[in-house]
C-alpha cells in the first residue's frame, strides 16, 4: 500500500507541494489528495482584480492547472470540500462534501497544511447584504465582476492595502464612481511609510478616485436586501451598489490550533525551514505558515504568493524524501494604481524601529 498525502488547501502552496512531491514520488509510492473549499484550485488571487476590470477576460486565464490536469499527474483534487477537524494522534482528517452536505473522515501519513488566509471582515451591521464582497477567491472574482456587468455605477472600497488600491483602480477602469474609505492617515498605511503612502494618496485623488482617509464604517445599509449605502461617523454617507472589503487577511489557523498544531509568535503556523511544523509528520506553507525575515532576523508572516509557491515547493522535496530549506524573506511586493507603481521591500522605518535598528 503507498503512503498516502493529504493536502488541506489547493492554491499556491498546497500544489506546489503536490506537484513536488509527485515528481520525487510515483503514485504507487506515494497516493496524493488535495481538499479546496473554493472551486477552483491552482489560482492568481492576485490577479483577481484585473478580472473584475476587465483587463483579463476569462476567469480561466488566472488559473494555472485545473483538477484535470492534476489528475493527468495521478493527484487528486476535491474543490468544494472543506476539511472541518484534524486529529492529529488518529492521523486522519474529517472532509464536508460543501453541495452534498455529507462528511467523511479519512487516513493519512502525511499531511499539508496550506490553508492560506481568510478575508478580515469586522462585525460591521449590513455586511451580509447582497453586494457586499471579500476578494479572496476566483468565486469572489467572479461574484464581484457579475455585479459589474449588471450595471453597478457607485463603488465603495473599504480599507486601503493593496487588494483595496487594485479594485479601486478596476472600478475606475470601468467609469464606476469609486471611492476608498480608510480608517488610516493615508492609503498603504501599514505597507509603506506615511511620507510614501500620503504620495499614493494624494496621487489617487489626481486620478479621479476618492480617498477618505481617518474615517471608519460605522454599518452598511441597504433597500431590499441589497447594499445601498455606507454610513459613517459625523453623518458621512456614501451611495454605493457595490461595496468590497479590502481590510487586509489572518492566516487560516483555527483548524491548526483546534488541533494543536503550534503556532508562532505571528499567529500563523510556526514551522522550520524545511517547513515542518513541530507535529510529526505535519508540513505547513502558505499565508498560514509563518516565514523567517532575512533583515529582521524575526518570524513574519506575508500573503503573497511568491513566497507560498516557495514554501510549497520546499515542503513538497522534503515530503518526496528530498532534502531544502527555505532561506527566508524580505517581503518584497509591487502594485500599480493606474499609471502609477509602487514596490517595497525589506523595512519600513516602523519596522526598522520594531527591529531595534533605530
Amino acid at each position: 500500500m503507498p503512503e498516502r498525502l493529504i493536502i488541506i488547501g489547493g492554491d499556491a502552496a498546497g500544489m506546489s507541494a503536490a506537484s513536488q512531491a509527485r515528481r520525487q514520488r510515483k503514485a504507487d509510492d506515494l497516493e496524493i489528495m488535495a481538499f479546496e473549499r473554493s472551486s477552483f484550485v491552482s489560482y492568481s488571487a492576485c490577479g483577481e482584480p484585473y478580472y473584475v476590470g476587465g483587463y483579463i477576460s476569462e476567469i480561466s486565464q488566472l488559473q494555472a492547472r485545473t483538477p484535470e490536469e492534476f489528475a493527468a499527474m495521478d493527484i487528486t483534487v476535491h474543490t468544494r470540500h472543506d476539511v472541518i477537524a484534524i486529529d492529529p494522534k488518529a492521523g486522519s482528517v474529517t472532509v464536508r462534501n460543501v453541495e452534498a452536505g455529507t462528511q467523511e473522515t479519512l487516513g493519512y501519513d502525511v499531511l499539508m497544511y496550506a490553508t492560506g488566509a481568510a478575508a478580515f471582515v469586522p462585525p460591521i451591521a449590513g455586511r451580509d447584504l447582497a453586494g457586499v464582497h471579500v476578494l479572496r477567491t476566483l468565486d469572489d472574482a467572479l461574484a464581484v465582476r457579475r455585479l459589474v456587468t449588471q450595471g453597478a455605477k457607485q463603488a465603495v472600497v473599504v480599507g486601503g492595502g493593496y487588494i483595496g488600491l487594485e479594485v479601486a483602480e478596476a472600478f475606475h477602469h470601468l467609469g464606476i464612481k469609486t471611492r476608498v474609505l480608510t480608517k488610516d492617515a493615508a492609503v498603504l498605511d501599514r505597507t509603506l511609510d506615511p511620507d510614501m503612502g500620503a504620495l499614493v494618496t494624494e496621487r489617487m485623488r489626481a486620478m479621479g478616485i476618492e480617498v477618505h482617509t481617518g474615517i471608519e464604517v460605522h454599518a452598511l445599509d441597504g433597500v431590499d436586501g441589497r447594499v445601498a449605502r455606507v454610513d459613517c461617523p459625523g453623518g458621512n454617507c456614501f451611495e454605493a451598489d457595490v461595496v468590497v472589503l479590502g481590510l487586509g487577511s489572518r492566516p487560516e489557523v483555527q483548524l491548526a490550533r483546534e488541533a494543536g498544531i503550534p503556532l508562532g509568535e505571528t499567529g500563523a503556523v510556526a514551522v522550520n525551514p524545511r517547513q515542518q511544523t513541530r507535529l510529526e509528520g505535519i508540513w505547513a506553507a502558505g499565508d498560514c505558515a509563518e516565514a523567517f525575515h532575512r533583515v529582521s532576523k524575526r518570524a513574519a508572516n506575508f500573503h503573497l504568493g511568491t513566497i507560498a509557491n516557495k514554501q510549497g515547493r520546499i515542503a513538497g522535496i522534503n515530503i518526496g524524501g528530498g532534502y531544502a530549506t527555505f532561506p527566508g524573506v524580505l517581503g518584497t511586493a509591487i502594485t500599480k494604481v493606474c499609471d502609477l507603481e509602487i514596490a517595497s521591500t525589506g523595512l519600513t522605518e516602523a519596522g526598522a524601529h520594531a527591529a531595534g535598528f533605530i
